[in-house]
């Protein structure tokens, strides 16, 4: 690998998601990268770069992993100006258990959660304006409704991570393709589950033609366990990294791109995502398709995070009144 550049990415939290991102990272990664773990928690960022390192090794991939402890991020960026910076944590775990805040949450939308899932991707997004303006930042957290927030602040949020990308990683599967050139879907978050009418389902293309059956399609994935799903995700997070920072080219599905609401089929080229719209559906009507998603998936732009916080903290002390977690 002598004389091969070695990149830096920034991966910000310990959880699920970034377990299974960085799981995968250490196996298709096609260049030396430095992934440097930012978590709260030093002993589980630790023991992630621990487990995923050996088998970085064991793929006999050119990654490295290494625990950046929970200092001060601008510092850490203007010190290591990383390439990338991948946003896995948020104020709002998607696996809570049952609570009254929960049955809120399933009652009015997913989208009530916004602002918890903001306030750290928007935290990181300053930083890197004011220490490391040249570093692209792909966001994880409901992205859907999250970037669009960020782009609004005028923070350069490049893409997201997730929902229409692991729909169409399945569509793919199910259909049986070698790749994505050939399929656009245009989804949202909410469309991780079915929806309540054929109306409001998902649209997808092949070959420019619209395929009749998504929900048929779709039906195999949306019945996997949310959590054990962050396998794909990871996979799908891990591939898009790589082509971002290679600078390669690939034909793929992002939600949020350059802070746009909900999920679109995009080509990334040359660490740049662009729209890739079957004929005949404009961007005008991608997004407003994906509004419409968003109002129904909850989302409320006039949200206020501290009210948000005590709100949930005195819900999620009274007891569920359903017997099973049910919120997206």
């Amino acid at each position: 690998m002598a004389g091969r550049v070695t990149r830096t990415l920034v991966v910000i939290g310990t959880g699920s998601l970034a377990n299974a991102l960085c799981d995968a990272f250490a196996c298709v990664a096609t260049e030396p990268v430095e992934v440097l773990v930012v978590g709260r928690d030093q002993g589980k960022a630790a023991q992630l770069c621990q487990l995923v390192g050996v088998r970085a090794v064991l793929a006999r991939s050119p990654v490295v992993f290494h625990d950046a402890g929970y200092e001060d991020l601008a510092r850490l960026l203007e010190s290591r100006r990383p390439d990338g910076v991948v946003v896995c944590a948020s104020r709002q775990s998607p696996w809570e258990g049952p609570s009254a805040w929960t049955d809120l949450l399933a009652r009015e939308g997913f989208g009530l959660s916004l602002p918890l899932h903001a306030d750290i991707a928007a935290r990181t997004g300053r930083a890197i304006m004011a220490a490391s303006p040249e570093t692209w930042l792909v966001n994880a957290c409901f992205p859907d409704a999250v970037n669009p927030l960020l782009a609004a602040q005028g923070i350069p949020v490049i893409c997201g991570v997730g929902n229409v990308a692991t729909l169409a990683a399945a569509l793919q599967a199910a259909l049986g393709l070698p790749d994505q050139s050939r399929l656009r879907l245009v989804a949202h978050h909410l469309h991780l589950h079915a929806p309540d009418t054929v109306a409001d389902e998902a649209l997808a293309w092949l070959d420019g033609t619209p395929i009749a059956d998504v929900t048929t399609l779709l039906a195999a994935q949306r019945s996997v366990d949310r959590a054990a799903a962050n396998r794909v995700t990871g996979h799908t997070a891990a591939l898009l990294l790589d082509t971002l920072l290679t600078g390669d080219e690939m034909d793929t599905h992002v939600p949020g791109p350059n802070g746009l609401p909900g999920g679109y089929p995009v080509r990334i080229h040359g660490g740049k995502v662009s729209l890739r719209l079957p004929g005949g559906l404009s961007e005008a009507e991608a997004v407003a398709r994906n509004e419409k998603s968003a109002t129904r998936d909850g989302v409320r732009a006039d949200s206020d995070l501290d009210t948000l916080l005590k709100l949930r903290d005195e819900l999620r002390a009274r007891p569920s009144a359903r017997r099973t977690e049910s919120h997206r």
